[in-house]
């Protein structure tokens, strides 16, 4: 997979690094440092321009999952009510997942971006409980304005001599334990907060869930 998107990006340059980001979007698993620190590595030699790559992989990142995220938000819902699903998590854990989404879904996207192997499920699990759109998309443009030119940055690094795509991928592994470990401690402090004082946790009103359910013929 390496390969052809490096011969892509070779063959359309900014206009392959957009296409290859936007079909992740329909669930190609695509990773984003795959086809963006290559990219980064032909402008290092001077084969892309920098300003029309970083603008095509910025606006690649956002669209695809936005549509990703509008997508889980579309079909994904209705999936609440099928029968299997309940087994799975009751009504009332939904409702509580909800109101949790609602009220810390920003920094959960956000936290994602840096965690590896947690973006696509945030996103799916953001989309699925409806976290407000304007709330997804200020989490998704203000990590991808730091996320894209890292990855840039560290390809032209290589193209350079310095360094490894394995390099950026440590880093990124590092940064998100160090965020996963917080994010595990203010749930534990949460979580215990309300064992402590024997309350039912928060929950969203019934009425959202209802809206999903199938009507009888």
């Amino acid at each position: 997979m390496d390969e052809v998107c490096a011969n892509l990006l070779n063959a359309y340059g900014p206009f392959a690094v957009f296409l290859l980001l936007l079909l992740s979007g329909v669930g190609i698993p695509l990773g984003e440092d795959v086809i963006v620190i290559p990219a980064g590595v032909l402008v290092g030699h001077d084969r892309l321009d920098l300003f029309s790559t970083a603008v095509s992989a910025y606006l690649g990142v956002v669209a695809s999952d936005l549509l990703w995220f509008s997508i889980c938000r579309r079909y994904g819902t209705p999936l609440l009510h099928q029968r299997w699903f309940k087994r799975f998590l009751h009504p009332r854990r939904l409702l509580e997942a909800k109101h949790q989404i609602e009220r810390r879904g920003t920094w959960v996207i956000v936290m994602s971006r840096f965690i590896p192997g947690s973006r696509t499920p945030a996103i799916t699990m953001s989309g699925m409980l409806h976290l407000p759109l304007w709330k997804f998309a200020v989490a998704e443009c203000s990590c991808a304005l730091a996320t894209v030119p890292f990855q840039l940055g560290v390809g032209m690094l290589i193209a350079r001599g310095v360094g490894a795509e394995n390099t950026a991928r440590l880093i990124q592994t590092l940064v998100g334990t160090v965020m996963l470990v917080l994010l595990l401690l203010l749930a534990l402090g949460w979580f215990g907060r309300y064992r402590a004082h024997h309350k039912r946790f928060p929950r969203a009103r019934a009425a959202w869930l209802r809206r999903f359910r199938k009507k009888k013929a």
